[in-house]
């Protein structure tokens, strides 16, 4: 079914919402910070940051993590109505991947299926970790693997060059960096830090591939997954009882935004299909955020009192950090800066 308008709900506040509704900011306290630092580390920090920094944001009341009954979510998403138009890019005879991942505006299969959506459920009123430190990412023949990642804020990316030729120098745009390493062909993983949660991070190269990126959204729980190139999603792990599914498919800009679907999640399998609709006549297509250099160039061409931002409803939603209680905090690091300094991993 088509989800419909929901009045008052921005995707700032689904995505970076806290599950629980009752969830409520507060300090750690400095005994706890101290025990904190002794005891060891959970096997899902990926990031150099503590515990007790990344709890603070993804586990503010202190809870234990979630022990009861769980079930797993599945399901199709797909997208029906006018055509996507092609993507303004032009791609080099050694780039095959290029044009079947970038060619156009958003990623549909035949069968209607739309890839690189986000599907996430929120409203449960307990804290779930997440189950592992790092979020995968392959790149080979000039194009990720996907053109949207999910992370739990706490969670790392490792982009691995599954090239057996040429290399990759990845880099988080939105995160503050040192130097940029290269991803070798066929060589280890290569580690990115996104150190805050935020909505506007992309996934770059340094090399003359401007259509090379992802976004990359950071959130303040586990309970997401991003859509195949079949529109396939699984989300495991959740508890049982009613809960919010959100799809959001960034880039377009829903004239009517989309409403929350509300499902009981029962233990073991459960399975829902989403369709989404595109009416060109009431909805934009975001242009591609603009890279660091091209932001550089601008500023420069403007004089130094002009800074240069991707665009006004990306810097808008980075900057739209949701309290449990609904009011918004600016707490992301702005879209148009150019990186600075990345901390080192501990």
């Amino acid at each position: 079914m088509a989800l419909r308008a929901a009045a008052g709900l921005t995707w700032g506040a689904i995505l970076l919402a806290t599950p629980a509704c009752g969830d409520s900011a507060a300090p750690v306290a400095s005994g706890a910070a101290s025990a904190a630092a002794s005891a060891p580390l959970p096997p899902w920090l990926g990031i150099p940051r503590s515990q007790a920094e990344v709890e603070k944001v993804i586990n503010s009341s202190g809870r234990t993590p979630y022990a009861g009954k769980v079930g797993t979510l599945r399901g199709k998403v797909t997208i029906r109505g006018d055509e996507f138009p092609s993507a303004e890019w032009s791609f080099p005879a050694d780039c095959p991947n290029a044009q079947a991942m970038y060619g156009r505006t958003f990623r549909k299969s035949p069968g209607g299926g739309i890839a690189d959506a986000l599907v996430s459920v929120t409203g449960y009123d307990a804290f779930v970790p997440p189950k592992a430190p790092v979020v995968p990412v392959k790149v080979q023949g000039c194009a990720f693997d996907q053109r949207l990642y999910s992370a739990t804020f706490g969670q790392r990316l490792e982009i691995q060059n599954l090239d057996h030729l040429g290399s990759y120098t990845p880099f988080l745009d939105g995160a503050s960096y040192r130097s940029v390493m290269v991803a070798l062909p066929q060589g280890a993983p290569i580690k990115l830090y996104p150190t805050q949660p935020a909505l506007n991070y992309v996934l770059r190269d340094f090399q003359a591939k401007p259509f090379l990126q992802a976004r990359v959204l950071v959130l303040k729980f586990p309970t997401h997954d991003v859509t195949d190139g079949e529109g396939q999603y699984v989300i495991e792990g959740i508890p049982v009882g009613a809960v919010d599914v959100n799809v959001m498919l960034p880039g377009l800009i829903k004239g009517t935004p989309d409403e929350s679907i509300s499902v009981t999640i029962a233990e073991g399998e459960n399975v829902r299909d989403v369709e989404l609709v595109y009416d060109a006549s009431k909805d934009k297509l975001e242009k591609p955020a603009t890279g660091p250099f091209e932001r550089k160039a601008a500023a420069d061409g403007a004089g130094a009192s002009t800074s240069a931002s991707p665009s006004a409803s990306t810097a808008a939603s980075a900057s739209a950090v949701a309290t449990p209680s609904g009011a918004a905090s600016t707490g992301a690091p702005a879209a148009g800066r150019t990186p600075t300094a990345q901390p080192r991993p501990h």
